[in-house]
């Protein structure tokens, strides 16, 4: 599968990088807000507003997007670990920094790095990092974290277009598809019942994840929930 990534630019060496989602995010959901104010006239023509139910309005101007990822990383499972996990989750805190933490004194008025979100034939709208919110929830014996969740607010900044998705081909779309992340002690038929409403969905899930064993799920697995497929 796939992994997501965010790419980012800044004005200081090395110019640019990306940080590799660990395990793909579950949901993203994009924000979008206009502003609105009452016309009060038309011309030179004063509109009596006290004849209106609902007043006409006028478009006053966009606001930035925003959207927010929740990301998961454990370094338990990886090759030579459990390692300390704030080798990912440093990497998103230098999204807030000047010239991603390197600016110093070399390039001091650097802004924090230029943002964008790739996954698949996904790619957002270019942004800022506005806030970083990391929980570790769990550590070694000596006190290392080895688990966290990262919570990420991006806010739209762009010098030209404003897109929000930049349009697609119609011929490259592929049928949307939702992940979720789950956890030891969970089934797939607690999660067929939670995605579907009916837990006989578990076969479906096991087919698309290439499970045999219903009852072995992980700690940040991720799972494929596929769209409802009505022979099950």
């Amino acid at each position: 599968m796939e992994k997501a990534k965010l790419k980012w630019i800044t004005k200081v060496p090395p110019n640019a990088g990306e940080i590799e989602c660990q395990f793909n995010p579950a949901e993203l959901t994009i924000n979008k807000s206009n502003t609105w104010g009452t016309l009060d006239a038309v011309g030179s023509y004063k509109l009596n507003m006290a004849n209106w139910n609902s007043p006409p309005l006028k478009f006053g101007g966009g606001s930035p997007a925003t959207y927010s990822l929740s990301l998961f990383f454990d370094s338990y499972g990886v090759e030579g670990g459990p390692k300390d996990v704030r080798e990912f989750t440093n990497k998103l805190l230098q999204l807030t920094l000047r010239g991603a933490g390197y600016a110093m004194f070399l390039l001091p008025y650097a802004d924090p790095p230029w943002v964008t979100f790739i996954w698949g034939k996904i790619t957002l709208f270019t942004a800022v990092v506005e806030k970083v919110a990391i929980s570790y929830t769990m550590f070694a014996q000596d006190g290392t974290p080895i688990r966290a969740k990262a919570t990420v607010d991006f806010k739209q900044n762009e010098l030209i277009g404003d897109d929000i998705v930049p349009a697609q081909n119609p011929t490259s779309r592929t049928d949307s598809r939702k992940t979720r992340i789950a956890h030891s002690g969970q089934r797939l038929d607690q999660i067929a019942y939670e995605e579907y409403g009916d837990a006989r969905f578990w076969r479906l899930l096991a087919e698309a994840n290439h499970m045999d064993d219903p009852f072995y799920l992980t700690d940040g697995q991720l799972l494929i929930i596929p769209q409802e497929d009505l022979e099950y």
